[in-house]
C-alpha cells in the first residue's frame, strides 16, 4: 500500500508520500481499498502541531474516505467482499485502510464514491449542530461562518430543508455567488461589509437565533452582538486560534438576552453508536434521493496532498477537497 505519512510537524513539505506493507484486519476489522479520501482543515491543524488531539508519529492522517471491500473479519456481520462503504473515524490518507467494521457504513451502488466520501463529517456536523445541539425550527435564522466551505455547503443544503433562513460569511464575490446559487438567503463579505450592521439590518435589529462559528479567535465575543434573544452560539472550530474572550464576562453583560453557548465537536456524536447510525441513515437517504449533493472543489492525486492542504489554508476552496489514489 502507499500512504501519505508525518513525521513531524511543519508546512505541507512534512506530507510523505511512502510505501508500507498492507495492513491485516483482526476479527472486528474490514480492509477497504480507498477510492476517494476527503480533506478537512483539521488535518492541516494536525500537520501543524495545532489540534487539540495529536496522533503519535509517524503518523497518516485524514479520517474520512469511502471505497470498496476487500475482506471482511469473522466478527463482523452485515458487511461483505466487493460491497461500496463509507470508512471514517481512522486514518484514510492511503491506498489501502483496515477500519473497525463500526465505522463502516454500507452505500448504495447508485451513490458516487467522491460524494460519498465528502458526507461523513461535514454533513454530519452540519446536521447535529441543526438537530441534536440546536434543534432548529423552520422559520429561524442562522448566522454561518466560512459559508463557502464543507461545513457551510453542508448546513446551506440541509437549512433549505429545514426551511431556516441562512445568511453566510464569505472572503470574496466568487464564493458569494457560488454559494447563492446553492440556495442561501444572504451573503456578507467579511473583507468588504461590516459584518454586525449587516446581520442586524437582515434581522430588523433583532440578530440571528443560531450563530455557527467554525473561527473563534479574537473577536469571538463579536457574535453576542449579533444575537436574538434566546440566542444560541455553536463554536465548532479554531481557524483563527483559541478565542480569548472572557465568556462569562461576555455573557454578563446582557443577562436579559439568555444567549446560550455550545461547543461541538463531533467525536461527541461518534462515540454514540446508534446516534451516529441514525444521522448516517438519514444522510445517506437524503444523498441517494438528490436532496443534498456535496460541492467538490477540486480532486487531487494522493500523493501530491501536499496541495490540498495549500488550497485549505488559503480558504481558495469552495465545499470540499479530495484526495485520490
Amino acid at each position: 500500500m502507499n500512504a501519505v505519512r508525518i513525521h513531524e510537524t511543519g508546512g505541507p513539505e512534512v506530507l510523505k508520500y511512502e510505501e508500507l506493507q498492507d495492513p491485516k484486519i483482526e476479527n472486528h476489522e474490514v480492509l477497504v481499498k480507498i477510492e476517494s479520501i476527503s480533506v478537512n482543515f483539521s488535518d492541516t491543524l494536525i500537520r501543524r502541531g495545532l489540534y487539540p488531539y495529536m496522533p503519535e508519529f509517524p503518523a497518516i492522517l485524514g479520517n474520512e474516505a469511502a471505497g470498496k471491500i476487500v475482506s471482511v473479519g469473522g466478527d463482523v456481520k452485515g458487511l461483505s467482499e466487493g460491497q461500496k462503504v463509507i470508512a471514517f473515524g481512522y486514518p484514510s490518507y492511503a491506498t489501502i485502510v483496515s477500519v473497525p467494521g463500526s465505522r463502516v457504513i454500507p452505500i448504495p451502488e447508485s451513490i458516487d464514491l467522491d460524494e460519498a466520501a465528502a458526507l461523513p463529517i461535514i454533513y454530519q456536523t452540519a446536521y447535529h449542530m441543526l438537530h441534536t445541539v440546536k434543534r432548529i425550527k423552520a422559520g429561524e435564522s442562522v448566522l454561518v461562518y466560512a459559508a463557502a466551505g464543507g461545513v457551510g455547503t453542508a448546513v446551506i443544503q440541509l437549512g433549505k430543508l429545514a426551511g431556516i433562513k441562512m445568511i453566510g460569511l464569505t472572503s470574496t464575490d466568487e464564493k458569494a455567488k457560488e454559494i447563492t446559487a446553492q440556495g442561501i438567503d444572504h451573503v456578507i463579505n467579511y473583507k468588504t461589509e461590516n459584518v454586525i450592521e449587516r446581520v442586524l439590518e437582515l434581522t430588523d435589529g433583532k440578530g440571528v437565533d443560531l450563530i455557527l462559528d467554525c473561527v473563534g479567535g479574537p473577536n469571538f465575543a463579536d457574535n453576542f452582538k449579533m444575537m436574538n434573544t434566546m440566542g444560541h452560539l455553536i463554536w465548532f472550530g479554531i481557524a483563527a486560534g483559541n478565542p480569548s474572550t472572557n465568556l462569562l464576562a461576555a455573557l454578563g453583560k446582557e443577562p436579559a438576552k439568555s444567549y446560550a453557548v455550545s461547543m461541538f465537536h463531533l467525536y461527541a456524536i461518534i462515540n454514540n453508536p446508534k446516534l451516529m447510525a441514525e444521522s448516517f441513515k438519514t444522510l445517506i437517504g437524503y444523498l441517494a434521493e438528490g436532496k443534498i449533493k456535496p460541492i467538490i472543489h477540486d480532486r487531487i492525486p494522493l500523493e501530491e496532498a501536499g496541495k490540498a492542504h495549500d488550497i485549505l489554508e488559503k480558504h481558495e476552496n469552495i465545499g470540499k477537497v479530495l484526495l485520490k489514489p
